[in-house]
């Protein structure tokens, strides 16, 4: 009848082999596996000998098997000391030498047991019993320097290391702790209290090293793409079948037998298949893991493009900026202000064509120079109490003459005196942009009307809600349209009230399917742009990042081709200062904050 400690012991034994075995076959040519490999033979051949040594069916051998036990310890503490000092990876400073210098005290010391100098007096009562020999002491000094220096050297590279490597030492310190835990209460403070500790309790601080071996296995295959799982449902399955096997074995009659043989086979076929499906799900979660990595990987890649992107935009942009405003400017002056003689018609007709392009690429590099601002921060907006009514009346005045070239008449009729609390210049930038693109996409002769109104914020709120949403529910690259570089503080709806500037129009319309993407970076509606009415795909954009900058909303509604459209953008009433001028505090300034771009000082004199 074999007994249950037998039983403990083979289960103990088999989950030893399995551990040793995944480690070796996880990686067979690197050291590391090789030494935790001949660390965990050590330790079975030392927890046998241990456990015959003291049962009476090897009484005739138990003076061998001790000095089994104590060789193989000695060279358990050796393994180990080896396997410390080239974990996590092989440590090129310890050569082949120093570890043959290493071995040379447990070889000595194996010598000497087999000699009587360490152990002597081996007797059986019960369980095995021998006194110290002349050099035991030097032999239990050994073990503890070797044992405690390993451990020592582990939690000093714990400290050391960072990343995957730190993890993979935590691992194995946790699993030396515990082991020296258990040990230590097993088999040294519970004697103390209980003097006569039964021979299976005992040997539960032996047993106590399969903490040391199970975290430090989990250490090594976890990060060469193995997986927890896979080592606990193999040893699982292991344990099972060894239960079902020992089961047969105990078998009183052939029925019995068979009948758990049958069910050995059937579980045996059936934990085959379990650790082939875990296995197959885990290299399929490796491979989506190395997937996302690489893509998080080109996704930084990509950022630091755009970073580098939006540097040499800003720098390029500045430098286009001054020799184009220069061309700009005496142009102006030899067409406009006749500065200069010129008689032959053609050549006033193709410097007017110049003029005309040198103005429009002067509007390029300006909407280039400000996105470059806008997205890293360094947009300066000069807050205060602005009339907006008079900013309104001012803008129209200066694109009226504009829009009668085009056939469109600009109203704007108000009783109320309209006031906002932001930036003049960059409110004026938002209705130039609005009132301009109503004035280039009309063909027929029409009317731009502007309306204010002021409406609770919540109907703000709601209204941007939908807005958004119906966006979200697009696909990503449309989604662009609302992704801001505008800080959230910055954008927040401050006020219980809101005032709504509506810019509407007679012109080409905007098709529905077109309306989520207006406010994206660089987009044109397909097929309503003319030849006299080329942009950059910018105006809206930077529209919609100055009123995020003064607590807006921007949307845009159109009935369809040719029907109109209308822009619709919110700003805080004057009153809320206080409000805007704390949330602002909260955000850090960058410095180098610059404001729009506008034509260098030479330009402007010119």
């Amino acid at each position: 009848m074999i007994s249950t400690s037998l039983i403990i012991l083979i289960i103990v034994i088999v989950i030893y082999l399995s551990l040793g075995l995944i480690v070796y076959f996880s990686n067979s040519k690197n050291k590391t596996n090789i030494l935790f490999v001949l660390l965990i033979m050590s330790i079975i051949i030392w927890v046998c000998s241990n456990f015959f040594e003291n049962e009476k069916i090897a009484v005739n051998f138990f003076g061998l098997l001790l000095k089994i036990d104590f060789v193989f310890a000695a060279l358990m503490a050796y393994f180990w000391l080896l396997f410390v000092l080239n974990f996590p990876k092989q440590d090129k400073n310890i050569t082949f030498i120093k570890e043959i210098l290493l071995l040379i005290p447990p070889i000595l010391f194996a010598f000497l047991i087999f000699f009587d100098q360490i152990i002597i007096n081996i007797r059986f009562d019960r369980n095995v019993i021998f006194d110290a020999g002349p050099l035991f002491w030097f032999y239990a000094t050994y073990c503890f320097i070797y044992f405690v220096g390993g451990c020592i050297i582990l939690v000093s590279k714990y400290f050391k290391l960072s990343g995957t490597e730190r993890l993979q030492t935590f691992y194995v310190v946790l699993g030396a702790f515990l082991t020296a835990l258990i040990a230590l209460a097993v088999n040294l403070i519970l004697p103390q209290i209980f003097p006569s500790v039964p021979i299976d309790i005992s040997r539960i601080g032996i047993y106590s090293f399969l903490f040391l071996a199970s975290f430090t296995t989990y250490s090594i295959v976890k990060h060469q793409l193995f997986d927890i799982r896979v080592i606990l449902t193999e040893t699982a399955t292991v344990l099972v079948i060894m239960a079902l096997l020992i089961q047969v074995l105990l078998s009183q009659n052939t029925i019995e037998g068979v009948t758990n043989l049958v069910i050995l086979i059937i579980v045996s076929y059936g934990g085959y298949l379990l650790i082939k499906s875990v296995k197959d799900e885990i290299e399929r979660r490796k491979q989506l893991q190395i997937l996302s990595e690489q893509l998080a990987h080109a996704n930084s890649h990509l950022k630091e493009l755009d970073k580098m992107k939006t540097e040499f935009v800003s720098l390029a942009s500045h430098e286009l900026l001054t020799p184009v405003s220069a061309i700009e400017g005496y142009l102006s002056m030899m067409l406009d202000e006749k500065l200069a003689r010129i008689d032959d018609p053609k050549a006033i007709h193709y410097m007017d064509q110049v003029y005309r392009s040198a103005k429009r690429l002067a509007r390029l590099v300006t909407d280039m120079l400000n996105v470059s601002r806008i997205e890293e921060g360094r947009l300066l907006v000069e807050k205060k109490e602005v009339s907006l009514t008079g900013v309104i009346t001012q803008t129209i005045d200066e694109l009226k003459f504009k829009a009668e070239e085009k056939k469109q008449k600009i109203t704007f009729q108000s009783a109320n005196h309209w006031e906002t609390f932001g930036d003049s210049d960059k409110i004026k930038e938002i209705l130039i942009n609005l009132i301009g693109n109503s004035i280039k996409y009309s063909k027929n002769p029409g009317e731009i009307e502007l309306l204010l109104e002021t409406v609770p914020t919540e109907q703000v709120k709601e209204t941007w809600g939908k807005v958004e949403g119906a966006i979200k529910d697009r696909p990503l690259d449309d989604q662009e349209a609302i992704k801001s570089a505008v800080d959230e503080r910055l954008k927040r709806l401050v006020g219980e009230r809101q005032i709504l500037i509506h810019v509407k129009d007679q012109g080409v319309g905007i098709p529905r399917e077109e309306l989520p993407r207006l406010f994206k970076k660089f987009h044109r509606v397909g097929d309503y742009t003319t030849a006299e009415s080329q942009g950059t795909g910018l105006g809206l954009y930077i529209t919609r990042a100055l009123v995020e900058l003064h607590h807006g909303r921007v949307w845009a509604d159109s009935e369809g081709q040719g029907k109109g459209s209308v822009f619709t953008f919110s700003l805080p009433e004057a009153g809320v200062q206080k409000e805007i001028q704390d949330l602002e505090a909260q955000v850090p300034h960058r410095g180098d904050m610059k404001p729009l771009a506008r034509p260098t000082k030479q330009a402007e004199e010119l």
